[in-house]
């Protein structure tokens, strides 16, 4: 608790409007989703100084906010996505129908005049981390098993050298993934009234003000408690694949989380036009914890899936499979090379 408190303090430093969750936020969601990995979950990832790690990562991507034109250009617009009142994306784009990749989102989008650039493509950075984590955890299985299982000791020897970098890169990847992930159960990340109801009808009369900010940074530093929102963290969806994911079933699984968010959008404005906010009620304290809580939840539950997942990946090319190599009927080369 004191190293986080201390994370806490020192990125308290970075202006706000950088921030997406805010500091808090973001380290009690990836802090909270470390914590509450099952003891399925191979140990690495679950000891306190990895669990500090991912804490740590989790507003990483704010962090790196500045690093240059060419990187913010790239990377800015995917902590968010543009939902309309519809719940569709520029018309042309649909949460549970998203597009298999961000090619074809663009191609999509392009129907309606505008890009991902314009929209925003948290759903893709999230469906990338998943896809790069599930594969980490593929080559991890795979570098543990011929640790103990090759030939000689010099091969052994190299294999568990290969799982212990593999272990700090997954670490990283998933540090780094869980801020995009919980950008995701951020309200004013899924919605085109992201700070302020903006031109748009407005039969509620909702404010103009912008809270964004206000919501993400100030109400939740000052009333966002880790153990409140731990108590709300609902209990684990994640279901043991039998094939490979595919990319439509990934999709489905991401567009759903984001849809829900989408759906909170209305609800916070109807808080705030009450002076819920502002009083720091319990009304708006549960809804806002029970949001950092829908994020934890969803890290966790997508890391165990991409665990799950990781055994039906195949590895190194050509590519072989993991489950061959772990039953010993293969005997790979190159992995890892």
């Amino acid at each position: 608790m004191k190293r986080f408190l201390t994370i806490v303090a020192l990125v308290a430093l970075l202006p706000a409007n950088a921030l997406a969750w805010g500091e808090q936020g973001h380290a009690m969601i990836s802090r909270l989703a470390a914590q509450t990995l099952p003891p399925t979950i191979p140990a690495f990832l679950r000891t306190p100084a990895a669990v500090d790690e991912i804490s740590y990562l989790g507003p990483e991507e704010d962090r790196l906010r500045g690093a240059g034109v060419s990187y913010d250009g790239d990377w800015d617009e995917g902590h968010y996505v543009d939902v309309n009142d519809d719940g569709t994306i520029a018309g042309v784009v649909r949460l549970d129908a998203l597009p298999k990749n961000m090619a074809a989102y663009a191609d999509a989008l392009a129907k309606a005049g505008t890009t991902p650039y314009k929209m925003g493509f948290v759903p893709y950075t999230i469906m990338d981390g998943f896809e790069r984590v599930r594969m980490d955890l593929a080559y991890w299985r795979v570098f543990d098993y011929l640790a103990t299982h090759a030939t000689t000791v010099d091969a052994r020897g190299q294999f568990a050298w290969q799982r212990s970098l593999r272990e700090t890169l997954t670490l990283r990847d998933i540090g780094d993934w869980s801020h995009f992930v919980g950008d995701g159960s951020q309200p004013l990340h899924i919605t085109i009234h992201f700070n302020g109801w903006g031109n748009y009808p407005n039969p509620h009369n909702y404010t103009a003000n912008h809270i964004h900010s206000f919501f993400e940074t100030q109400f939740v530093g000052k009333y966002a408690k880790i153990d409140d929102v731990r108590a709300l963290i609902p209990a684990m969806q994640a279901a043991a694949p039998e094939h490979l994911m595919t990319q439509d079933e990934i999709g489905a699984l991401i567009g759903t989380y984001l849809a829900s968010t989408a759906k909170q959008v209305d609800p916070l404005y109807q808080l705030y036009a009450a002076g819920e906010f502002e009083n720091g009620t319990p009304k708006a304290v549960t809804f806002t914890d029970t949001q950092l809580a829908r994020g934890a939840a969803e890290l966790r539950d997508l890391i165990v899936l991409a665990w799950e997942d990781s055994l039906n990946q195949s590895v190194g090319y050509p590519a072989v499979a993991v489950r061959d190599i772990l039953a010993g009927k293969v005997a790979p080369t190159g992995i890892g090379d």
